[in-house]
């Protein structure tokens, strides 16, 4: 491989010294290890190599794989998710903690090893002492040796190609994405209604922007955002304007209300026949 290739990737990845799962791609193995997560799609992911999305470690092991070819390497903590910075580690009061939305009903209670969002960062409890809890802002396998066991399945070589292995790791499905190219450096991509209410989507689309750039040499990019009516709407709406008749050869006229047929049934006739 070489730095701008655009590979999917098949892996499983370990804490060295606890054996202990980091990320899979496969299914049965996060089911093996007790973390399976039906939202998740298990299937080889979309990498661009050199790229920096991936840790830096097997970024860099990527260059020397072959595809079709499983390859395993030990990574450094300093070349997969970083040091453990000490100064990363708080600690809040138990009133704090129990004040966030996951526990405010009271039928989940913190715990040690959970994920939290507070003061709008993300933090793992690692600890409950005195009333309090302390809260690790490192990542999550920050210090850690990972083990990582991985096989080029595919490289990506035609633009459509390219430009959905870029959605998909900017932010996901890209099917749900209809995207048109016009000319060499330009594309209209048709937003999905998903993106419309997710707050995420902003940082994703900075990215997005910026991968397309930088990986398919497009100057122009257009983001649109449709807002279509359903067919069901719309049959709901004909259906509560259209006029009651019992006669099948009625011809009314649903704008006007007028009807030429003297034998039609409908309401607004017989009025007219009761004033004559």
């Amino acid at each position: 491989m070489k730095d701008g290739d655009f590979i999917r990737l098949d892996f499983d990845a370990f804490v060295k010294e606890t054996e202990q799962l980091v990320d899979t791609t496969h299914e049965e193995v996060a089911k093996e290890h007790d973390v399976y997560n039906e939202r998740v799609s298990y299937s080889p992911i979309a990498v661009i190599v050199g790229s920096g999305h991936i840790v830096k470690g097997l970024d860099k092991d990527l260059l020397d794989a072959k595809k079709g070819k499983e390859r395993e390497l030990e990574i450094s903590s300093a070349d997969a998710f970083g040091e453990k910075d000490p100064k990363l580690v708080e600690v809040f009061q138990e009133r704090k903690i129990l004040s966030l939305p996951e526990f405010r009903k009271g039928d989940t209670y913190p715990a040690e090893g959970m994920e939290i969002r507070i003061n709008n960062k993300i933090g793992i409890i690692s600890g409950r002492f005195a009333g309090r809890y302390r809260v690790d802002f490192n990542h999550r396998w920050a210090g850690k040796t990972i083990v990582y066991k991985y096989t080029v399945t595919d490289l990506i070589t035609k633009k459509e190609g390219k430009l959905n292995a870029i959605i998909e790791s900017s932010y996901m499905n890209p099917e749900e994405f209809q995207a048109s190219f016009k000319g060499k450096d330009a594309v209209d991509i048709t937003l999905p209604d998903m993106v419309k209410l997710d707050q995420g989507w902003a940082m994703a689309k900075f990215k997005l922007v910026s991968d397309l750039r930088a990986h398919l040499g497009l100057k122009t990019i257009r983001l649109i955002e449709e807002y279509v009516k359903k067919e069901e709407e719309e049959e709901k709406v004909e259906e509560e304007h259209k006029h009651e008749c019992d006669d099948p050869d009625c011809k009314h006229d649903e704008e006007h209300h007028e009807c030429e047929d003297p034998d039609c049934s409908h309401d607004s006739h017989k009025e007219e026949e009761k004033k004559e």
